[in-house]
């Protein structure tokens, strides 16, 4: 446990710095860097697909559309109560938060797993747990920033993919007959392990915080 907490020291408070800077290169500079280590996890370990599913999900997808969207609002003149760069932040929040809540109520009370070949310790009550602390999460940054209602809608729906793009990188683990894609983070596995519930969601979220007139 201490290794995990170490761990996870080491890396939020990196990120937590290059957000506080809100300089689109830095941040790019960051997402190039987690998605290329991302992708080179995929293909070491020799999961499907890794140019048809890997790159894309990881560049096409993921990495595309986060950088375009953070490099169109980096500096925007549109009044927003929250820069794209602290709502990014949010979002990783979000996801850290469902699979947080998801995982102690799983761990305490859950009975009734969701996928039992894929992954048997996510259950119906781990679901429920991550939409409650993501719901709780939305009501808290709503009111501390003065932001729209509807992005509440956006947590909950970010926690739904999250719990999808977590249960994608586990079938590929399972398949391969491994616990952690690899061991760049002690205690937390590799760049792949921690990102996979983020993969799915962040981009999602962030499109429909701008449709949602978020920004």
């Amino acid at each position: 446990m201490s290794k995990r907490l170490t761990t996870s020291l080491a890396i939020i408070v990196p990120l937590i710095l290059i957000i506080g800077l809100q300089n689109f290169w830095i941040f790019f500079l960051m997402i190039s860097i987690v998605c290329l280590v991302a992708f080179f996890e995929w293909k070491k370990n020799n999961f499907r697909h890794p140019i048809l599913w890997g790159f894309t999900l990881i560049f096409l997808y993921f990495w595309t559309t986060v950088n375009f969207i953070v490099a169109s609002y980096a500096h925007s003149d549109v009044v927003s109560n929250i820069s794209i760069f602290y709502l990014f932040f949010i979002f990783i929040l979000n996801t850290a938060i469902f699979d947080s809540f998801a995982f102690f109520v799983g761990s305490n009370v859950g009975k009734n797993s969701i996928a039992p070949k894929i992954s048997p310790n996510k259950t119906i009550e781990g679901l429920i747990g991550g939409f409650i602390g993501v719901i709780i999460f939305g009501f808290i940054i709503c009111h501390l920033f003065g932001l729209n209602f509807w992005l509440i809608a956006i947590c909950i729906y970010g926690g739904f993919l999250a719990f999808f793009g977590d249960l994608l990188i586990s079938f590929h683990k399972r398949e391969k007959g491994i616990k952690d894609t690899g061991s760049l983070l002690p205690g937390h596995g590799g760049i792949l392990d921690r990102i996979d519930s983020h993969l799915l969601a962040a981009p999602q979220m962030l499109l429909l915080a701008i449709f949602m007139g978020i920004l």
